[in-house]
């Protein structure tokens, strides 16, 4: 039975991830796997995502907004990623409390755990016939994988977009009324500021 799957396997050797993805190509063209898309992603000191450039970190259209690895690519690069661990200033602790964040039984929150910082990684969308040919090809090479179902990831995305929304709409709330309050202070502060003028001029 076919699996659609959202993979990441993960290389302590930036050079092996170049490798393995040269091997899977090679096996996506005898028919042994079929990859939708895959790009070769590296995260930072950081914890940020940067993807590689070039085609042979690319199988695809790994990197168009459209496609799960472009979708998945863009969350973790936004301020979802930062919410998530993946960038720099992370948002927890800062402006969330981290005792109610719980990512841990996400399929893109354990993305950050699976890949610390320094990591190498491969990000692909696949069609496993048996998951023996990926993991024969990435094992030899230290590669660590982690498969989550596409339809899962895919649900998790369009959740975390609705967040985004939902967040964005109610930041601008927020914004708004603490503008208000802020210019009722202002003119609160011009009547007192006023009377006290005209107090003493009598």
């Amino acid at each position: 039975m076919t699996a659609h799957n959202f993979v990441i396997v993960g290389f302590e050797e930036s050079a092996n991830a170049y490798k393995a993805l040269s091997v899977l190509r090679g096996a996506a063209a005898e028919g042994r796997i079929t990859i939708a898309a895959a790009v070769i992603g590296e995260r930072g000191a950081d914890g940020s995502l940067r993807l590689a450039e070039g085609e042979d970190a690319v199988i695809g259209s790994a990197t168009v907004g459209g496609g799960l690895i472009g979708m998945a690519v863009g969350i973790l690069g936004g301020p979802l990623g930062m919410l998530l661990g993946w960038g720099a200033g992370s948002l927890i602790g800062g402006f969330a409390d981290a005792d109610r964040v719980d990512l841990s039984e996400t399929a893109i929150g354990e993305l950050s755990g699976r890949l610390p910082a320094g990591t190498t990684a491969i990000l692909a969308e696949v069609e496993e016939y048996a998951t023996e040919v990926l993991d024969g090809v990435v094992s030899p090479l230290g590669g660590q994988v982690l498969r989550l179902e596409a339809d899962q990831v895919l649900g998790e995305l369009e959740a975390a977009e609705a967040a985004a929304i939902a967040a964005d709409r109610e930041a601008a709330r927020v914004l708004r009324q603490e503008r208000g309050q802020e210019r009722k202070q202002k003119w609160e502060d011009r009547v007192d500021s006023l009377r006290e003028k005209l107090h003493r001029k009598k």
